[in-house]
């Protein structure tokens, strides 16, 4: 069996292969626009939330193929996202994945409208795809739509930029992590359920899974952020910079061992969940949970 980072190395190049289709240009006044979406979406991303949606698919006998328009469209609006989020009046950053963010190559207004038009991307392909029935297409845009809106990644990126550190810390964080993060994560995983047809159990499980397992994937990722610039950047609200590394591990381990227990619903199936999840959980996802016996 292949390992799951070649598994990931070939879910890469497959859903590239699919984006490029999708974004394919045949306008030529509109050749900077695309460079924009281009350049961050082809910047080295993992595809991490196509491969989590093609691996949920699994569970109910989905094959990839069918959610190929899906995975695609959460791939575009996690990009749109990185896009917006880096802008000045957001989280002003200058860098992404190691190169100069969107909008210091393109202007502020070009990467504006290259998240938007992402975003709108999005929607399209799903509504484009035949495989999908009318009633289907209707559901899965409406919960990309509340994991994108204000009760997502617009509500989480609002806390975030006003969110005072002295004030309800914990229950705060919590918030913007589960907005900000792990909405995407849980519409990836119930949105390829509803492909499989699960059941309202089913879909429950997931939606614990994906949104304990985004929050602890995001304090992992403030930890190595922390470990990487050599704990000297304070400014940023999380857990590491509010609670300390030690603390934020905990919190980690914490909601990593809720996602393990959630996954536990689909016993004996789960396996490659589980390891794509020991991989992307470093050495705080919890042993414990093989995946085998009876379902819960």
């Amino acid at each position: 069996m292949e390992s799951m980072n070649d598994a990931l190395r070939e879910n890469i190049g497959y859903v590239d292969g699919h984006l490029r289709e999708y974004l394919a240009n045949d306008r030529l006044l509109l050749d900077r626009l695309y460079e924009s979406v281009n350049y961050t979406l082809f910047s080295g991303g993992k595809r991490l939330r196509p491969l989590f949606c093609f691996l949920t698919g699994e569970l109910f006998g989905v094959p990839r193929e069918r959610l190929v328009s899906l995975a695609c469209a959460l791939e575009m609006i996690h990009t749109a996202s990185l896009i917006m989020d880096d802008l000045p009046h957001m989280d002003g950053a200058e860098q992404r994945r190691g190169q100069p963010a969107n909008h210091l190559v393109f202007g502020q207004d070009v990467a504006a409208l290259a998240s938007i038009g992402l975003l709108t991307r999005a929607y399209e392909v799903v509504l484009a795809d035949p495989q999908l029935g009318p009633e289907l297409k209707t559901a899965i845009v409406e919960r990309l739509a509340r994991a994108v809106g204000m009760s997502g990644m617009v509500g989480g990126q609002f806390a975030d930029l006003y969110f005072d550190a002295s004030e309800s810390k914990a229950a705060a964080l919590a918030f913007i992590h589960e907005l900000k993060t792990a909405s995407l994560f849980v519409a990836s995983g119930v949105t390829a359920a509803m492909v499989g047809l699960a059941g309202e159990e089913d879909l429950a499980a997931l939606a614990t899974f994906a949104r304990s397992f985004g929050v602890g994937f995001q304090i992992l990722d403030d930890l190595s952020d922390r470990a990487e610039d050599g704990g000297d950047v304070e400014s940023a609200a999380n857990y590491v910079t509010i609670h300390g590394p030690e603390a934020a591990r905990q919190a980690a381990r914490d909601s990593l061992n809720r996602a393990r227990e959630a996954l536990d619903h689909f016993a004996g199936k789960n396996g490659k969940l589980l390891a794509l999840c020991r991989l992307l959980g470093r050495d705080q996802w919890p042993e414990s949970g093989s995946g085998e016996g009876s379902r819960a």
